[in-house]
């Protein structure tokens, strides 16, 4: 699929000293939406959407947003209410309209946008329980 691979090197990392890289990743300047107050969100969403949106506004790569992207983001979250309701069943769009504002990481790494050193990484969750494999009480023996 495009797009899918390795996260690009650090420009700084370069072995040749002379080059100099054509596109700087960017560290986010701040955390959050930089511009005053978040914006309302749009009406009619769920709750999950209206949570959505706020946790949106509020992470690390919101401080790349211009108030000239607000009125795209709401049709994005209009999108995700959708497929989050059930309603929209092929979410290529929504998918294409979250990289395209750097929501999704390979939105982030399209940009070549930089998390903020200090912003924390979020920790996939472990699974309660393990589930014991069939073949476990199995031992490799030699010849």
């Amino acid at each position: 699929m495009a797009g899918r691979g390795p996260v690009p090197k650090d420009p700084s990392e370069r072995h040749n000293p002379r080059s100099k890289p054509v596109h700087e990743w960017k560290v986010a300047p701040g955390r959050g939406w930089q511009h005053g107050e978040i914006p309302a969100p749009p009406p009619r969403l769920t709750k999950a959407a209206r949570e959505t949106w706020d946790i949106w506004f509020n992470a690390w790569f919101a401080a790349h947003w211009t108030p000239e992207d607000v009125p795209g983001l709401r049709q994005v979250i209009r999108l995700w209410d959708q497929v989050e309701r059930g309603e929209f069943q092929r979410a290529s769009e929504l998918r294409l309209a979250m990289d395209t504002y750097g929501i999704t990481p390979k939105g982030q790494q399209d940009r070549r946008w930089k998390r903020p050193d200090d912003a924390p990484e979020v920790e996939a969750p472990k699974p309660a329980s393990r589930r014991r494999s069939a073949y476990g009480h199995l031992r490799a023996v030699s010849d």
